[in-house]
C-alpha cells in the first residue's frame, strides 16, 4: 500500500537517504556513474522546501518513505527540483504518482505548468518524463529562469551538453 501525501518536518530527516538509494541506478549509466555518490539535498534544504515550495512524499506500509518530490512555485511553473525514488521501490509508478500529485496542487492554486531540468537521454529522465506529457525545450524556448538554473548546474559540475529543461502545461 502506497500513500501520497504532503511532506512533514519530521520527515526531513529520511529524505536524503531517499535519494541516496535513488541514485545508484546512475552506477549503470556509463559517464554518470559518479552521481551516485555525488550530493545530495541536505536536511536543511529539504526543511525549506517543506515550508515554502510543494514537497510530497509515498509512503509505503511496512516501510516508511520510499519516495520525495519537491519543488517551488515560481510566477509561471512550479518547478521541480527533485524526484527521487529509493532503489527498492523504483520501476513502481511512484514517480509518476508523486508527479501527479504536484499537477494537482499546481492546478488547484493556478499555476500553468511543471517545469524541470535532467538528463538527455537516459531512460528514467528525458524519455520517462516525455511520456508523462513533458516537452524537451530548444534554446530559443528556455526562459530565463530556467537558463539560470542549468547554468547553476554547470558551475555545480553536471555536463551541461547533456542536460536539457522540459515543461509540462496543464
Amino acid at each position: 500500500m502506497i500513500r501520497i501525501r504532503p511532506t512533514r518536518p519530521c520527515d526531513a530527516p529520511a529524505l536524503p537517504g531517499v535519494e541516496r538509494s535513488s541514485g545508484d541506478i546512475f552506477r549503470g549509466w556509463a559517464g554518470l556513474e559518479w552521481i551516485a555518490d555525488d550530493d545530495v539535498q541536505s536536511e536543511e534544504r529539504h526543511r525549506a522546501l517543506i515550508a515554502d515550495g510543494v514537497a510530497f512524499v509515498a509512503e509505503a506500509a511496512g516501510f516508511g518513505i520510499a519516495a520525495f518530490l519537491n519543488g517551488t512555485v515560481t510566477a509561471d511553473a512550479l518547478h521541480l527540483w527533485q524526484v527521487a525514488v529509493h532503489r527498492d521501490w523504483q520501476g513502481r509508478g511512484l514517480g509518476r504518482q508523486l508527479i501527479e500529485a504536484a499537477q494537482r496542487h499546481a492546478a488547484d492554486h493556478g499555476v500553468p505548468s511543471l517545469t524541470l531540468t535532467t538528463f538527455r537521454d537516459v531512460p528514467w529522465n528525458e524519455p520517462y518524463y516525455r511520456r508523462l506529457g513533458f516537452v524537451t525545450l530548444g534554446d530559443g524556448q528556455i526562459d530565463p529562469r530556467l537558463r539560470a538554473v542549468l547554468d547553476a548546474e554547470a558551475r555545480a559540475g553536471l555536463p551541461i551538453a547533456q542536460r536539457c529543461a522540459m515543461r509540462k502545461h496543464l
